[in-house]
């Protein structure tokens, strides 16, 4: 086993070594700092609007804007994942409509018969938003999402 001595040329090597790797994370945190004070310098004093649409696109901004108008901040909705599979939207639509109270129905292609809708929601929920990926949110009544829902899957 080799000594560690202050004086050893394992511990210069120890110590040059690790200098090397500071030094390099030193160098890219700092690029990544500077360019996350970049970005918060360029985006300050935009509003949700405007960072929805540069994030996703003009559409679906425009689509949660109208959601916020339709449903009270006191509501109570139920979301519809449309995706095939698990991808995120449903989450992104229930952020930007805090602090409404989603209640999650699950994936679209699970919602076989009306049947199980009426099983998963909540008489409190009166708007039914089905999220996907690929499309903005659409809003429906409750009895129109139910009237909807063979043609939807």
């Amino acid at each position: 086993m080799r000594s560690l001595r202050p004086g050893s040329a394992f511990a210069k090597a120890a110590l040059v070594l690790f200098g090397l790797f500071l030094a390099g994370s030193l160098f890219w945190s700092t690029g990544r700092a500077a360019r996350r004070v970049y970005q918060g310098w360029m985006y300050a004093g935009e509003s949700g609007f405007d960072e929805r649409s540069r994030l996703f696109n003009p559409a679906y901004a425009q689509a949660i804007e109208e959601l916020r108008r339709a449903i009270p901040e006191d509501g109570i909705y139920a979301l519809v994942d449309a995706d095939p599979h698990e991808m995120g939207s449903v989450i992104w639509v229930r952020y930007y409509l805090a602090p409404r109270k989603a209640i999650l129905l699950g994936f679209l292609h699970d919602l076989r018969t009306p049947r199980d809708v009426r099983q998963r929601l909540i008489r409190e929920a009166r708007w039914v938003i089905v999220a996907s990926f690929d499309e903005p949110p659409v809003l429906y009544q409750r009895h129109e999402f139910m009237k909807k829902l063979e043609t939807l899957r």
